[in-house]
């Protein structure tokens, strides 16, 4: 029992940092640019580039996961964690925020299929609560990342807000390798080929897209529609945006309802994610913490659902991580135009507002594939037997 809770603690703190980190970039951006003399769209594409990599690495990190191992290649990523946080602050400032950024998102991106498989291999009569636990760190890890780290950046500089943040990390990692169990088996095999035929994958890796697009974007460009603010003030509507949300989303846990193949559950995520996303198109900076509310509700309830849909997809585990890794990876390779066109439009027209046009396109197709997904993936056997 002592055991499992350890290891129980770990899953959580592993899942803390591989987000936390993350998500402390966006409200840093600004002073970044400020120190480091970025342009908007150079700016745009630190978070670009970090979302592109969370796609690149998502299919080789299950590959990776069968031929290693899944504890170690978890241990090993958490160690590059914390390298590539700390290569953030380093000389000379331009090439290392991009290069750092990208590789510390390597090492998250590649983490994330093993520790799927060893969440169901050391907890195989508790994986609904491991799962869920490891869900509460992944959310914790974003709302603390933005919430936090505008304060402590206003205190001690961006540079040691990083340098906080890959101490715990650290941490993390010296946890992990003394105290979870040692455990050499490969991960489940990847039939790539197979799920790539499968036409319902590709519908749940667009709405996956849409809703990753609608955030990250809304997320990079919120500190630059708020010129002058406090840092409480970024601070508060960050946890608008990231934490607030996060209460209706949690009772879905509690509910029989099948809201992963509900078409009105989606095109209600994707009218919020519309109008929260319209509202800071159009400057309401007055009413920003509702609007940016309605965005974290409509893109998290896309997300929940999303991260749903594999396993009602699949017929066994190794299929559920392959539907899992090509999501994750189309997903996040198609949505990291957002934030750099936004970036582009901003530079081209002078305006920060305009930076809110892709999220407002990709929320009404968040809507659209969401609406149309549930007809075709109920056709599976496992979403049928429910």
């Amino acid at each position: 029992m002592r055991r499992t809770a350890i290891s129980l603690g770990l899953v959580w703190l592993t899942a803390f940092n591989l987000r936390v980190i993350l998500f402390a970039i966006p409200p840093t951006l600004p002073a970044i640019r400020s120190e480091l003399g970025l342009s908007f769209a150079a700016t745009g594409s630190i978070t670009s580039l970090a979302v592109f990599t969370l796609g690149v690495a998502s299919i080789p990190g299950a590959l990776l996961a069968t031929r290693y191992g899944a504890r170690r290649l978890v241990a090993l990523c958490s160690a590059g964690l914390v390298v590539f946080t700390v290569a953030l602050t380093l000389p000379p400032g331009i090439f290392w925020v991009f290069a750092g950024s990208s590789l510390l998102t390597l090492s998250i991106a590649i983490a994330q299929p093993p520790l799927a498989v060893l969440i169901r291999r050391w907890f195989p009569t508790t994986i609904t609560r491991a799962s869920n636990l490891y869900g509460n760190g992944l959310l914790m890890g974003n709302v603390l990342g933005a919430s936090l780290s505008p304060y402590i950046t206003h205190a001690i500089g961006w540079r040691a807000m990083f340098l906080v943040w890959a101490g715990v990390a650290t941490i993390g990692v010296l946890l992990w390798v003394r105290f979870t169990p040692r455990d050499r088996m490969a991960a489940p095999p990847v039939h790539l080929g197979t799920v790539l035929r499968d036409p319902r994958v590709w519908q749940v890796a667009a709405l996956f897209t849409f809703q990753n697009l609608v955030y990250y974007t809304v997320a990079t460009w919120i500190p630059f529609l708020l010129p002058g603010r406090s840092a409480d003030y970024l601070a508060t509507t960050f946890l608008f945006l990231n934490f607030f949300p996060i209460v209706p989303l949690l009772a879905l846990s509690f509910v029989r309802w099948p809201y992963a193949l509900s078409t009105p559950f989606y095109v209600v995520a994707g009218t919020l994610a519309v109008i929260g996303s319209l509202g800071l198109l159009l400057g309401l900076t007055d009413l920003i913490w509702p609007l940016v509310f309605m965005v974290g509700l409509g893109s998290g309830a896309a997300f929940v659902a999303s991260i749903a849909l594999p396993p009602l997809m699949a017929t066994d585990e190794s299929e559920a991580s392959t539907y899992s890794a090509v999501m994750y990876t189309a997903g996040y390779l198609l949505a990291f135009v957002g934030p750099l066109s936004a970036g582009a439009l901003v530079d081209a027209t002078g305006s920060i507002r305009v930076a809110f046009w892709p999220p407002v396109l990709g929320a009404a197709g968040m809507a659209l594939v969401g609406s149309l997904a549930p007809r075709m993936l109920s056709r599976s056997r496992l979403a049928l037997s429910k």
